[in-house]
């Protein structure tokens, strides 16, 4: 992984995860560190719009769905705002904000995806042997990977008015989402994902435009399995970590990355051409005119990569 220091984001990592022991504290009773998961406090509920088998908390509100969360590396990314080249009229029911976190090795990482699907194991039991497809868990040349996601939209005419919630400007800029909202596609509160930062200790909204491969955040999920849309579909059912929250908490790694990239450019001789003259195509020339041309170079900031993925950044706050 060109200029991208694997060992020293896995270092960053594991100090996040103990530094948000007390700091990230959210005060919310039902968001809960996926390595703590008591698996006796969890239960399951058929709750939500649309309505979904869900891992849940029993708390002063009541039972409500459980938030667990995760630190690690953004290794690949589909974030909003949306993109009109993205977004099909004949696939918006599979309109996706996703993000893909890499541990690099972090302990604690791992673990909290065993935790993750042992809850989900839990709420799988729910229903008949084999009936349920559950979410996977890749892994590469850095570590497991694990991928969470939420739809930007629920389909259907029976959505009640007071569960639709409208699209942030951060996240639908051009209004490519919100020109398809008709009274059989809404966007509802469990389609809403909060993009965060943490910055001087405390926790401010974020477009979520600023995020980048690399960044090291926290990220929300909850456990939900869905009815397969499909009449006679085999599973019937579908286990998936729906994306509730991306908190970007540092970026060192990645400027780092990005300085190193430009001090390469600026010592490589090959990098920058010297200027060519080239002759100008047009009808007319005024004769006192410079007819020598205008300087051109192919100096160019390359993408920094993580393996394959894009990766881009500027230091937080």
């Amino acid at each position: 992984m060109e200029n991208y220091d694997t060992k020293e984001a896995g270092i960053c990592i594991a100090k996040w995860v103990e530094a948000m022991k007390t700091e990230g504290k959210s005060g919310d009773e039902y968001t809960i560190t996926a390595v703590d998961v008591d698996l006796d406090k969890i239960s399951v509920s058929h709750t939500g719009v649309p309505p979904a088998w869900k891992a849940v908390l029993k708390g002063s509100q009541g039972r409500q769905e459980a938030i667990f969360t995760m630190i690690g590396a953004i290794i690949n990314k589909d974030l909003p705002p949306a993109n009109s080249a993205n977004i099909s009229r004949h696939r918006l029911n599979m309109a996706t904000q996703r993000v893909t976190l890499v541990g690099f090795g972090s302990a604690a990482f791992e673990q909290g995806i065993q935790k993750l699907f042992d809850v989900s194991d839990k709420v799988n039991h729910q229903f008949a042997e084999d009936s349920v497809a559950l979410w996977a868990v890749n892994k590469g040349e850095h570590g497991l990977m694990v991928e969470s996601g939420c739809r930007y939209f629920t389909m259907g005419h029976s959505i009640p008015e007071d569960a639709k919630v409208a699209f942030s400007n951060k996240v639908d800029l051009e209004n490519v989402l919100g020109k398809f909202l008709s009274n059989s596609i809404s966007h509802c509160e469990d389609n809403d994902v909060e993009y965060l930062e943490l910055k001087n200790s405390k926790v401010i909204r974020k477009a979520p435009v600023g995020f980048r491969v690399g960044d090291i955040v926290q990220v929300g999920v909850s456990i939900c399995v869905f009815k397969c849309s499909k009449m006679g579909e085999t599973p019937r059912f579908t286990c998936k970590l729906v994306l509730r929250s991306v908190t970007l908490l540092d970026i060192s790694i990645t400027k780092q990355a990005q300085m190193l990239r430009l001090e390469r450019l600026k010592s490589d001789t090959r990098a920058v051409l010297p200027a060519q003259a080239f002759k100008r195509n047009c009808a007319y020339v005024d004769s006192d005119s410079d007819d020598e041309g205008l300087p051109t170079t192919r100096q160019r900031m390359g993408e920094l990569t993580i393996g394959d993925v894009e990766m881009n950044g500027s230091k937080s706050g």
